[in-house]
């Protein structure tokens, strides 16, 4: 997402066109994240269009102009982990079904996958929301940890550390190397 310094200078003194300009040119980024983050098209574009609100009102008080990818994208990520809250809430569960498939082509091990597919799910679950989605962001749509660490607003070791603890911790919870 690359944008412009003079745009959101622009559009922090009230300027609408450019603050118009500045939603479509970063709007294709953000929903992409929280379709990720979310895995519903609906919920990812409320929340987007949420986050614009936010920053419609909020930009006047951005200080360093140069900072607004990250800034957009810490509200954004804010956003989308009060959305996941209420999604749990309203399900009463977290339905992994949404993140994973369960190959149907071979059915002589559809048991098996099942089964690896309900370990996952609920070592998924034992992991917190922020592990979750810098793991969904890194493993499952190829972003690197710098990369994430932008887009959640923490620094890139702290990123780094989460995943190869979460993989860790995900290797401990479903048997060690050979699950996986």
């Amino acid at each position: 997402m690359k944008i412009e310094n003079d745009l959101v200078i622009k559009a922090s003194k009230g300027d609408k066109d450019a603050f118009s300009e500045l939603y479509y040119s970063c709007y294709k980024d953000l929903y992409k994240f929280a379709l990720y983050t979310l895995g519903d098209a609906e919920d990812a574009a409320d929340v987007v269009s949420d986050t614009f609100v936010e920053i419609w009102k909020g930009i006047g008080k951005l200080r360093d102009f140069s900072s607004f990818n990250s800034w957009a994208f810490r509200i954004l990520s804010t956003r989308c982990k009060r959305e996941i809250g209420n999604i749990i809430k309203k399900r009463g569960t977290y339905n992994i079904d949404d993140l994973i498939e369960t190959p149907s082509d071979d059915a002589g091990n559809l048991e098996e996958d099942i089964i690896e597919s309900a370990n996952l799910a609920s070592a998924l679950s034992k992991i917190d929301g922020e592990e979750r989605m810098i793991l969904v962001l890194s493993v499952l749509h190829g972003y690197t940890t710098k990369e994430i660490a932008d887009m959640i607003g923490k620094p890139h070791g702290t990123v780094s550390s989460k995943l190869h603890r979460t993989f860790a911790k995900l290797r401990d919870m479903l048997g060690g190397e050979n699950n996986g």
